[in-house]
């Protein structure tokens, strides 16, 4: 299977050493593409976490973010921040310093629990530097000033990373923090292709029941994505689908064809609110061609989450936020779908009262989940028309319902109502676009 341009320019980032610049013109000289083809794949490259636009220094090849921690920046990546000179210690620029330390005085950093995790950032004060070398802690020198010879024959002897950089040391830190936010934005938004696990267990459509028996002693697990030649997603295989059939039947007859399916670059938090609505163990993880490329098991998510809900640097999308609350009613039916919740603090106006913004929101959301639980189409609104018939406080509880209207090959009309205390709220009509099934 051929490779398309972007793919080919990616895999060609990916083989960049760590810290080569990453230019448009030269990718689209090297790969014989258009500057333009080059520009739209640096900057995907970018929102993957392979390269970073670093001022004053340009677009550089770094360490994929999902495969470290947030903390963990090299000194080899500070070097390019600051537009550093390595004068000592080159070949101990993989270290990650633990934590960053700027002293004004000897006293100061005396106080300091530095050791070789620590880098000293720290301008002409030889003294600092003295105390610094004795702790065989990093330095990162300020204002480009040269290093007092006989302390950076020490440094060398005793292979201490020492930085140099033309950068005074209000602006070098200005520009490290920087880079760690820009980092931490990144990774506010965790997505599934930094949890999902790519060394997958899997059947292929002609595969037996007997095999699938046999895969569940050597993995010991008991749900597989099934596939064909290609490696194409066709369907899953679980306990439930073999149960008491003979060894012999082909899994082609007996796997679930209407699965849930997730991509790499989905939001955890929204595949999360998906497993809601779903009740499934394992989602198979495809790309733009149904290739299967990973699977996230519901244990994986939820570790995920957890993970995130510790860290306060990690934000949440305003969607999570406001669906956070609800949950699948038990009166949905092949027909209808009702969600229910309730009123929050967060979707409150000016005046104290949900505001028509997060009931939209409430409302759309409620429309797309009946599209995915009963026509099985991942989709998207085009016309949403919403009357709110009465204010909703806080603390209310609702019950959203999406009926369908009309259904055609790819399009379809929604009526979906909102009530409270078995009174009207708000009603809108809907029209949805099918996109993928």
């Amino acid at each position: 299977m051929s490779k398309t341009k972007h793919e080919l320019i990616l895999k060609y980032i990916e083989s960049l050493a760590i810290g080569a610049k990453v230019s448009v013109r030269q990718v689209a000289k090297d790969l014989a593409v258009s500057e333009g083809t080059a520009y739209r794949a640096i900057k995907q490259a970018e929102n993957r976490g392979l390269v970073s636009s670093i001022p004053k220094v340009g677009t550089i090849r770094i360490e994929e973010v999902g495969k470290k921690k947030l903390e963990d920046l090299s000194l080899e990546e500070i070097v390019f921040i600051v537009e550093g000179t390595v004068v000592s210690g080159q070949n101990q620029l993989e270290i990650a310093p633990r934590e960053f330390v700027v002293a004004s005085t000897p006293e100061l950093l005396a106080e300091k629990n530095i050791d070789a995790q620590t880098l000293v950032i720290v301008s002409a004060l030889e003294q600092i530097q003295r105390l610094a070398i004795k702790n065989q802690s990093a330095l990162l020198i300020t204002e480009g000033v040269a290093m007092n010879e006989t302390m950076l024959a020490q440094a060398r002897a005793y292979n201490i990373p020492v930085i140099l950089t033309p950068y005074d040391t209000f602006v070098a830190i200005s520009m490290i923090n920087k880079a760690v936010y820009e980092r931490l934005v990144q990774q506010d938004l965790v997505r599934v292709g930094d949890i999902m696990e790519t060394d997958i267990f899997y059947l292929h459509s002609y595969d037996t029941v007997s095999d699938w028996h046999e895969m569940t002693l050597k993995s010991h697990h008991s749900r597989f994505p099934v596939v064909n030649g290609e490696k194409e997603l066709l369907g899953m295989v679980s306990p439930l689908d073999v149960t008491g059939l003979s060894g012999s039947i082909p899994l082609s007859e007996v796997m679930t064809t209407e699965i849930l399916t997730t991509e790499a670059e989905q939001l955890v938090s929204h595949l999360s609110r998906l497993l809601v609505w779903e009740d499934c163990e394992l989602v198979p993880v495809i790309d733009n061609k149904r290739t299967l490329v990973g699977v996230v098991s519901r244990q994986d998510i939820i570790q995920a989450l957890q993970q995130i809900q510790k860290q306060p640097q990690f934000g949440e999308t305003v969607d999570n936020l406001t669906l956070s609350g609800f949950k699948l009613n038990n009166g949905s039916s092949n027909e209808q779908v009702t969600i229910c919740g309730k009123i929050t603090q967060f979707m409150v106006n000016e005046q104290g009262v949900a505001s028509l913004g997060a009931l939209t929101m409430i409302i759309s959301n409620t429309a797309t989940i009946a599209a995915r639980k009963i026509l099985k189409w991942q989709s998207m609104i085009e016309d949403c028309c919403v009357y709110q018939l009465r204010e909703l406080n806080v603390d209310e509880e609702v019950e959203v319902t999406a009926s369908f209207l009309t259904v055609g090959k790819r399009f379809c009309k929604l009526e979906v109502t909102m009530t409270a205390q078995n009174e009207l709220c708000c009603k809108a009509l809907l029209s949805l676009r099918g996109v993928k099934k």
